[in-house]
């Protein structure tokens, strides 16, 4: 039997504020091994982007995870710190947002965004070599002309290639 990968246990998360509480999760579990694939489903309001934000540690005032437990890689992401998060996020386990116009920066490169992320996340790594991975990863993810299409800003790429830009990075 495969040891799950991503383990999501009775997970609440709620918003607080003078009116009080919003429960915008309300008990979400789910077991994701590795190599499957997993869709969520459901109306507006209903939890979904919550649920992955939670996931992400990502949920920020007034909000809070109150109950449950989200395992990945059997370690327990609710226990962890932010700065423990922030070595796990973008190394071990990303999200690409419905609409990446909001995750990318738009008075940048695509070659300063990734070169940045890239860096940040091997730090021996010099800015030459940073670009080479860039190109190389926009390739990966199809991005035709990677060499050329880098030196361009995020409008000038579709939306669906802009999400491909986040995979990459």
């Amino acid at each position: 039997m495969k040891k799950p990968l991503l383990e999501v246990n009775n997970i609440k998360t709620s918003f607080f504020s003078h009116l009080g509480e919003i429960q915008a999760v309300r008990g979400s579990s789910f077991i994701l091994n590795e190599g499957d694939v997993l869709g969520i489903v459901g109306e507006s309001g209903s939890g979904k982007s919550v649920t992955a934000l939670s996931i992400m540690g990502l949920i920020d005032n007034p909000g809070r995870i109150k109950e449950g437990e989200i395992l990945f890689g059997g370690e327990d992401l609710v226990k962890k710190s932010q700065t423990e998060l922030s070595e796990i996020r973008g190394n071990e386990i990303s999200m690409i947002f419905q609409d990446p116009m909001t995750s990318l920066n738009p008075v940048y490169t695509i070659e300063n965004q990734m070169v940045e992320v890239i860096r940040r996340h091997n730090k021996d790594m010099n800015k030459r070599e940073a670009i080479a991975k860039a190109v190389e990863m926009l390739t990966l993810v199809g991005i035709p002309e990677p060499e050329k299409r880098i030196k361009s800003y995020p409008h000038e790429f579709s939306g669906g290639m802009r999400q491909r830009v986040m995979i990459a990075t």
